[in-house]
């Protein structure tokens, strides 16, 4: 009576957690040691199917993403399965109703393009270099490369508004052509010798007048030390004018266009 007992204590614990989907892996050894992003702590742990495994932990069977904390949680899990695994990464809050549907779902229905991301990004990490303008930077950079801008500019300053606006439009058209030329030449000039290092590279154009771009690259992990020293060069070369941001590893979303609905668990 008491292991019947302790079999339907099992199974109405089981029924109670769902399974949050954190990436997919090639199957192998068991994860390392890691608590997942639930309340209760549970572990990291592997759903194998076919010659892939699924690596996820238990939550509450009616959790619903809620915080920032969750987000951290979720990237810090990533971060760390990282270390010693190729992992394709699953966008934050996929839940799955049980073992059963990560393998139906995920891993057998989508087995395929799992295996061929995987084999895609083998000993590769993600890392993205962020370049920003000084302030000014921009507009010292353009008026260097086209120095009669300027002068044509002070040659307006001394003539009446009212007798020069048609000048005055031209040069700000000429002035905003020059911005948009200079920014072109500053992202060749930042990707060009980024991308040599890189098994791909993606563009992300800037989301502000200051924000030149933010370059993804997927890069092998025997070549970071190149890549290191690269972004280092380039930042003492445009000192002048840009700052860099150099982050990473970071899960390899850029380079995966997986994505998994989630259902109701």
């Amino acid at each position: 009576m008491s292991s019947e007992t302790d079999t339907a204590t099992a199974v109405a614990e089981r029924a109670a957690t769902a399974v949050y989907v954190y990436g997919v892996t090639r199957r192998g050894a068991a994860p390392p040691a890691v608590t997942g992003l639930s309340e209760q702590h549970a572990q990291v742990r592997a759903i194998e199917g076919g010659e892939l495994t699924a690596l996820v932990s238990d939550v509450p069977a009616q959790w619903h993403a809620a915080s920032r904390q969750d987000v951290a949680a979720h990237d810090r899990v990533l971060s760390e399965l990282m270390r010693v695994k190729t992992v394709v990464p699953m966008r934050f809050g996929i839940v799955l109703a049980s073992d059963a549907a990560v393998r139906e779902r995920l891993l057998q229905r989508h087995a395929a393009e799992l295996s061929e991301l995987v084999a895609r990004l083998e000993g590769c990490e993600q890392m993205s270099v962020k370049a920003y303008y000084e302030d000014e930077g921009l507009l010292r950079a353009v008026l260097a490369r086209r120095p009669e801008l300027k002068r044509r500019a002070d040659a307006l300053e001394r003539l009446p508004v009212a007798q020069s606006q048609g000048e005055r439009i031209a040069l700000g058209q000429d002035v905003a052509a020059a911005v948009e030329e200079q920014r072109a030449l500053d992202e060749r000039a930042l990707v060009e010798p980024l991308a040599a290092l890189a098994e791909e590279t993606q563009v992300d154009p800037g989301a502000s007048d200051r924000h030149l771009a933010t370059v993804q690259l997927l890069v092998k992990r025997d070549r970071r030390t190149a890549l290191d020293a690269a972004v280092q060069r380039l930042a003492q070369e445009h000192a002048q004018g840009i700052v860099l941001r150099y982050v990473g590893p970071l899960p390899p979303y850029s380079f995966c266009a997986f994505a998994l609905e989630a259902e109701p668990a």
